[in-house]
């Protein structure tokens, strides 16, 4: 079933009723940037996207952009195309065959998940965080993180937030529900 399908039936309509899609596409691309920014990477699939990397040297370019799909091109500044390199899909890596040092390279590429076709455990965490960001957006709940518990106005002042991040209200992750941070670890951005 497709994605946009299965959350209009996780909201409580048909899955052929579009009556709520604004509020169910809002939540969901809410969703993919909080894992996204969570992992330091981009996980919706984009074909045609461009990275570029300024006053590169080495032999890896890190995507932030993956699986990675296939490879359109790899230019320089000069307009020298790349073909000698190997792709490591998984961890969004290319590998080109010798270093050297460039102002800038760019790469085109078709890249990340598609919205389909997302792994069990990815789509378990975007579900977990879905909920949270669709509550949000349509008002009908309370257990999105960073809400208000409580606040004390004596002297100084102390907020306290609904947070299940043992970072604090405003720490890494701490917008994404416990179980989403957790599957999320394994798919944080390998860097080279």
């Amino acid at each position: 079933m497709p994605l946009i399908n299965s959350l209009r039936v996780r909201v409580g309509v048909p899955s052929d009723n579009s009556t709520l899609d604004a509020n169910i596409t809002l939540a969901k691309d809410a969703a993919f940037a909080l894992m996204g920014n969570y992992c330091d990477r981009f996980f919706p699939k984009v074909v045609g996207s461009v990275e570029k990397f300024t006053h590169f040297t080495g032999m890896d370019l890190s995507l932030k952009r993956y699986p990675i799909e296939s490879v359109a091109s790899i230019v320089d500044a000069e307009g020298k195309t790349f073909t000698d390199y190997h792709i490591q899909s998984e961890t969004g890596t290319i590998k080109l065959d010798s270093a050297w040092a460039f102002h800038q390279v760019t790469v085109t590429f078709t890249g990340g998940y598609s919205e389909d076709a997302l792994p069990s455990d990815l789509l378990v965490a975007f579900y977990s965080v879905f909920d949270q960001e669709y509550a949000a957006i349509a008002g009908t709940g309370s257990s999105a993180s960073g809400q208000i518990s409580s606040v004390t106005l004596a002297d100084v002042g102390t907020i306290r937030y609904n947070t299940d991040s043992a970072e604090g209200a405003f720490g890494e992750g701490s917008f994404l529900p416990s179980k989403a941070k957790s599957i999320l670890e394994g798919y944080k951005r390998y860097k080279c």
